[in-house]
């Protein structure tokens, strides 16, 4: 069997410190940044401030993500194959940093077009910024099955990513919200001010040009330590493809990716609704909507050191459970508190109180499970290597990619279809709304994302990789090394006599 420690192939590589962590860590807002723009302001900006069709937005950025299930695996096991003085990986992230900045400015300042033309417009750019996130996003998750094989390290190097992937978007958020989309006299709703794109564009852009550079070339020092493409032959395209659906059909890599799709899809309804619920449902302004930024700034902080530590705890697959369970519970009490009439008035000091505080608690929740199950995809690497003798992180690292981009892209999609389904107006102000029509969008969002934490805690359950199945596995790959180390030397010692 051939196994990860072949000749020419690196040893295990040393532990990452803190800074070498965070400097890795850092690259992944840029995706953060595209993916807090999608959910936050995408729909909203092309629904209310342009007045196209919510099922049109949604369709269009559902779209580019069935696009994407196809060219994430393909980019992942192209990058499991790239030779280059650079490895294997780094090359994809250099190439994406300057496209993935310009295409993200150009989905904020589209030209005057009609629904129609405006749908094909997004659609293009959103697939052409997907594949260009995904260039730099797909690599550097594969990074981390290599750069590490401890189960712990693991969750904490993808605690680091994911901090970045939060706080650096959250940052820009709150500067976006309390600068670019400020409420004015002439705009008494910032957030539909179409003015405020442009520089909330050029902002947004530039900090994710300049993350992916600095995480790629802060990284470089990592490349002697990295494995190389396994065979010196140049792959066919068939065998990439047949090698890439025998990775995706691990049993473990199945039930965990779907219980993070459902998971990804659950988030992605919540936020892609939040700020329509933060505007018309609890009547925030986008000034008090930028406190609650704060609130998953915090989480991303508590969740850095919590997410290791209950994987060291209590298992990755305990504690996720656990985690997906609770925010269950805890993300409908407060809706239905105030649709039975038990808060403070609307847009109140002590609802934003009683909201941040519930914020908290469900955002480290949410960070934390995401964690875990992310790593949980990181373990399956092993697993992988037992049943087919290739390692395929740039695969499964594409699995990862496509759950995340399922934040926002069903996410949209399902938040689209909700929205029009209970007929919300294009162009609507928190002061003439119908109350009846944003009560009835939260009555249909809560069900909706029961059932899917409800998937997401059945599929978590029959993921089968614990510490100890892990540890095993990486028992029978060194022995399985030291068997071909010794046939090897016999091959190679000469014969006396």
């Amino acid at each position: 069997m051939a196994t990860g420690t072949t000749d020419g192939q690196p040893g295990a590589p040393p532990r990452m410190s803190a800074w070498q962590k965070s400097v890795f860590g850092f690259g992944s807002a840029a995706f953060g940044i595209k993916d807090g723009g999608f959910n936050t302001f995408l729909l909203i900006f092309y629904n209310q401030v342009l007045g196209v069709p919510a099922t049109l937005v949604s369709g269009a950025i559902a779209t580019a993500l069935i696009f994407d299930a196809v060219a994430d695996p393909f980019i992942g096991a192209l990058s499991d194959n790239w030779r280059s003085s650079l490895g294997r990986r780094h090359p994809f992230m250099y190439a994406s940093a300057v496209p993935v900045a310009l295409l993200y400015f150009l989905i904020w300042n589209p030209p005057a077009l009609t629904g129609s033309a405006m749908f094909f417009y997004l659609l293009g750019n959103s697939i052409l910024l997907r594949v260009a996130v995904a260039c730099y996003e797909i690599p550097s998750v594969a990074l981390v099955a290599e750069i590490s094989r401890d189960y712990d390290e693991r969750t904490s190097i993808l605690s680091f990513r994911l901090f970045f992937q939060i706080i650096i978007p959250a940052a820009v958020g709150i500067i976006t919200l309390t600068t670019f989309m400020a409420n004015t006299p002439a705009h008494p709703n910032g957030i539909l001010n179409r003015d405020g794109y442009l520089p909330y564009a050029l902002f947004a852009s530039v900090v994710m040009l300049a993350s992916i550079l600095v995480s790629s070339f802060g990284t470089r020092s990592r490349i002697p330590y990295l494995r190389k493409a396994g065979s010196d032959e140049r792959q066919s395209l068939m065998t990439i493809l047949r090698q890439t659906f025998e990775a995706l059909t691990n049993p473990a890599f199945l039930t965990v990716t779907v219980a993070g799709f459902f998971s990804a899809m659950n988030a992605g309804i919540g936020n892609n609704l939040g700020t329509y619920l933060g505007l018309y449902f609890w009547r925030f302004t986008p000034q008090q909507l930028s406190v609650l930024v704060v609130a998953g700034l915090l989480s991303t902080i508590i969740a850095l050191p919590l997410s290791p530590y209950l994987s060291r705890r209590f298992g990755k697959k305990r504690a996720g459970i656990f985690l997906a369970v609770v925010w269950l519970l805890l993300n409908n009490i407060v809706p239905v508190m105030k649709l039975q009439g038990l808060l403070p008035p609307d847009g109140s000091t002590a609802l934003l109180v009683i909201f941040f505080v519930n914020t908290l608690v469900t955002a480290t929740l949410i960070i934390c499970c995401v964690i875990l199950i992310v790593s949980m995809i990181t373990d399956v690497n092993e697993d992988n290597e037992l049943r087919t003798g290739r390692r395929s992180e740039g695969v499964f690292a594409a699995a990862n990619s496509f759950v995340s981009k399922t934040t926002s892209g069903i996410g949209v999609l399902l938040a689209g279809v909700l929205i029009d389904l209970v007929h919300f107006p294009a162009h609507a102000t928190p002061q003439t709304l119908d109350p009846q029509i944003i009560r009835n969008l939260v009555m249909v969002y809560l069900p909706t994302q029961f059932v899917l934490l409800s998937f997401t805690i059945f599929f978590l359950s029959r993921y089968r990789i614990d510490r100890t199945a892990h540890e095993d596995n990486l028992k029978r790959l060194l022995d399985a090394a030291a068997v071909e180390g010794e046939a090897a030397s016999l091959i190679d010692t000469p014969k006396l006599g």
